[in-house]
């Protein structure tokens, strides 16, 4: 049987994340490509190479066929694994082999590892087929007739089996079964005309959505080889999934949207995550009756804690115009009070959100200066005035790709800001801003679910959710082992970042540090329970704190 190597690098682009414990498309693609022709399946992250390469070059040397997928087109910051370098991919691609190499992945039009910083060209030594177009076709087209064009796209009728088949490489993936699926709704942006001037997406002019039924195929046989987490991540705007076009908008088509969410649920039902990502807020400021029941029947079916991200990326009206941006100060606000309204909901009194906007600002587009982040800081501080809810801000530099039209614009309107302005408010808004929204988001007490324990620092076990944008907790239980899975309570507050006690906590044998952090019991109550337990009741508990307030407090971190 022949072998297939398939080295995921990572991906994270406008539309598609494949960065642990994510898994992208294009791998589970290439993967069905394979298993078509009867294929050996080995799967590798840069990871685990970088970890112990021995196993992973000698599957190198062995493969028939070799498949890199890689690249960043939006800037990040990760900690579920470190995306390829351009240097690992140099050395990765000079390492003997037998096996025909394919290069695929955003990688391919430029690499760029932060944003403000000019995409550079891949050199395609070393490298057989450097492919622009899709991986999975080019790979199709090599093992059906040994030719390949590099640029061509493959259609949905074709991925309709290969995603179906290539599902099972999930269970190769080394964070297995705890493991995020990026589903792919559609390609393209669907804002029609001039594309937003940074964005890779954009690109690509000509929207092409997949049918429901073979994204609820591809989910039922990724749930029947154990995945139970699922984000409709690869899809531009959410909101219009299948949706009509009216003078030359798109309109969402709920309908299509119901079944997609309802028949989803019907298919995995018992999922742990089904989230989404992008949503355009032009849509909901265009047609915002549909918008509307878009977002309920989104926050109906989901589950809790989920983003519709929000590309506003500059509000001011020079920098939007020169830049082809979507929406302006008033038309944004509107759109995060109506995500506000309609999915910021709590199935629980102590759950979070169903669904809350989450925004995404570039510094240094074309024509920008310091009167953006003015403006930008206005808009901000009248979120918290209003009482309204965000799941996160990002706030990024653009990266300046060959094909899009920031790599000319901005030369002909440069950025005036400056690093040193640009870092000023940034941390204005981490300190400032990002504090009172997370207490507003996760307030004390607050049940973060299902949190998989990923590091260790002192006396913290950090964790997150299987989720888009997972909050990081920092659970005050030194005796947790990684990758325990747990619910947390919380208790304080970081700038970005939670602090919690396991949930419902078992007073009876917790370490002290997990009573010290619940507010209202200090060092001394501490060791007063401490000293004084088992207890068997809620009373005995109120005897050895010996402060009925404080006691009550403390129940509700407890399962007393």
């Amino acid at each position: 049987m022949p072998l297939g190597l398939i080295f995921d690098g990572y991906v994270d682009e406008p539309a598609c994340f494949g960065v642990p414990p994510y898994i992208s498309p294009y791998v589970r693609y290439s993967a069905g490509v394979l298993k078509l022709f009867d294929y050996e399946i080995a799967y590798y992250t840069c990871d685990q190479w970088r970890e112990d390469p021995k196993p992973v070059e000698e599957m190198l040397r062995r493969a028939d066929v070799i498949v890199i997928v890689a690249g960043l087109s939006v800037p990040g910051r990760y900690r579920g694994g470190t995306p390829l370098l351009l240097s690992e991919l140099q050395k990765i691609s000079s390492l003997k082999r037998r096996g025909s190499l394919f290069l695929g992945g955003p990688i391919t039009s430029g690499y760029a590892l932060r944003g403000g910083k000019e995409a550079l060209a891949i050199s395609a030594d070393n490298i057989d087929f450097v492919v622009t177009g899709d991986p999975e076709e080019a790979l199709y087209q090599f093992l059906t007739k040994n030719d390949v064009d590099l640029r061509a796209r493959r259609t949905y009728e074709k991925i309709r089996l290969w995603s179906v088949l290539g599902s099972e490489v999930v269970k190769l993936h080394p964070w297995y079964p705890w493991v995020m699926a990026e589903l792919e709704l559609s390609r393209g942006c669907d804002k029609g005309g001039v594309p937003c001037s940074f964005c890779t997406e954009g690109t690509s002019m000509k929207i092409e959505e997949r049918p429901i039924s073979d994204v609820l195929d591809e989910m039922r046989a990724l749930y029947n080889f154990g995945i139970r987490a699922f984000r409709f991540g690869r899809c531009s705007n959410i909101l219009t999934y299948q949706g009509t076009t009216h003078d030359n908008k798109r309109k969402p088509n709920t309908y299509a949207l119901r079944d997609l969410y309802s028949q989803a649920r019907e298919a995995c039902p018992q999922l742990m995550t089904l989230h989404t990502d992008n949503a355009n807020p032009r849509t909901i400021v265009d047609f915002p009756d549909a918008a509307a029941e878009a977002i309920e029947i989104i926050s109906k079916y989901n589950t809790e804690g989920d983003v519709l991200s929000f590309g506003i990326e500059n509000l001011h009206p020079s920098v939007r115009n020169i830049n082809n941006l979507k929406v302006n100060f008033d038309e944004a606000l509107f759109a995060v009070r109506v995500v506000n309204e309609i999915g910021g909901w709590r199935p629980t009194p102590r759950s979070l959100p169903k669904l809350l906007p989450g925004l995404n600002f570039l510094v240094g587009l074309a024509g920008d200066s310091n009167e953006s982040l003015k403006l930008h800081a206005e808009f901000l501080a009248r979120i918290l005035e209003e009482g309204l809810m965000l799941r996160r801000i990002n706030i990024r530099k653009p990266m300046l790709f060959e094909n899009t039209p920031l790599k000319v614009l901005i030369d002909k309107y440069p950025s005036k800001i400056k690093e040193n302005r640009y870092k000023k408010w940034k941390e204005w808004v981490r300190s400032q801003i990002d504090q009172p929204l997370l207490k507003r988001l996760a307030p004390l007490g607050c049940i973060i679910k299902n949190l998989r324990i990923e590091e260790k620092v002192g006396n913290l076990s950090f964790g997150r959710q299987l989720a888009t944008y997972p909050l990081l907790v920092g659970v005050v239980d030194d005796t947790l082992p990684l990758g325990t899975v747990i619910d947390s309570a919380v208790t304080d507050y970081g700038r970005r970042s939670l602090t919690a006690v396991p949930f419902p906590l078992d007073l009876n044998s917790c370490p002290p540090g997990s009573l010290t952090a619940i507010p209202g019991i200090g060092r001394a109550r501490a060791f007063r329970i401490i000293s004084e337990r088992p207890f068997a009741s809620f009373e005995k508990l109120k005897e050895a704190i010996d402060d009925e307030e404080v006691a009550e407090g403390l129940k509700m971190f407890t399962a007393l």
